[in-house]
Order: C-alpha cells, then structure tokens, then sequence
C-alpha cells in the first residue's frame, strides 16, 4: 500500500471526477451495439445511457462533462468514440444544430470512423447527417 498518491495534472482529476471509472471500457461495445444492435453480438443489457447517476453527472457540469469525454475518447477512435457520440445524443447533450467544439469533436471524430468502415450516407440519421452537414466542412 503506497502512503503518497500520485500527483496529477488538474485536467486529469476533472476527468476522473466526471467521467467514472470503467465507462470509457464500456463506450466501444455500446457503440458496436448501437449502430448494429442485431449483428453487433452486444447484450441490450448495461449500457451506460441507462445510468441515472451517470446522466446527472452530465448534465450538472455538462461542458465540463463534453470536455472530459472528448478527452477521454477522441483519441482513441473508433467504437469508443462511436459509443462516445450515442452516450451524448442520448443524454441530450449533442445537438446537431448546436455549435460545441467538444461535442463536435466527438460527434465528427465518430462519423469519420463509421465513414470510413464503409458506412453509406443512408444509415445515418437526421441528427447525424445536421451534425455531419454543419460541422464536417466536407461531403460524405
């Protein structure tokens, strides 16, 4: 057992304290299952949109709460940041009207990935196509 615990930066602590341990883990399988609930091979059962506790989080300190999953998952990319991007749709936090730079990062860094794993214009949805169309600054 250590006596002194490790130091961390303050974005680091913010990030701890918002976003709970283990969500990001959780993030990639909740994007497979969301954008193919069928064929994904996912249990319907726990995903994190279903968290109450989660949801309150976020909305308290939502632009902390943007900025402490874009850092979390933006970089990692794919399904995570898909999952990343649903997680916030269903919470009401992305709205593809909306201008946020942490939402729209989120939100573009995981169209890009569904883009380019052979995804067709036409499975997107009316947000994500709005979102696609104000923040891409690119066609499909």
């Amino acid at each position: 057992m250590s006596l002194f615990k490790r130091r961390t930066s303050g974005r680091e602590d913010q990030e701890e304290t918002l976003i709970p341990s283990g969500l990001v883990a959780r993030l990639e399988p909740f994007g497979r299952f969301e954008f193919d609930p069928q064929g994904s091979g996912v249990d319907a059962i726990g995903h994190p949109n279903d968290e109450y506790l989660l949801l309150q989080t976020a909305k308290q300190d939502p632009d902390r709460f943007l900025a402490a999953l874009a850092s979390a998952t933006v970089p990692i990319g794919g399904w995570t940041v898909y999952g990343a991007m649903r997680l916030l749709w269903h919470f009401g936090l992305l709205k593809p009207e909306r201008s946020g730079s942490d939402g729209d990062a989120i939100g573009i860094a995981a169209l890009r990935f569904i883009r380019d794993a052979g995804a067709r214009w036409e499975q997107l949805n009316a947000d994500e196509v709005a979102l696609w169309n104000r923040a891409a600054g690119q066609p499909w």
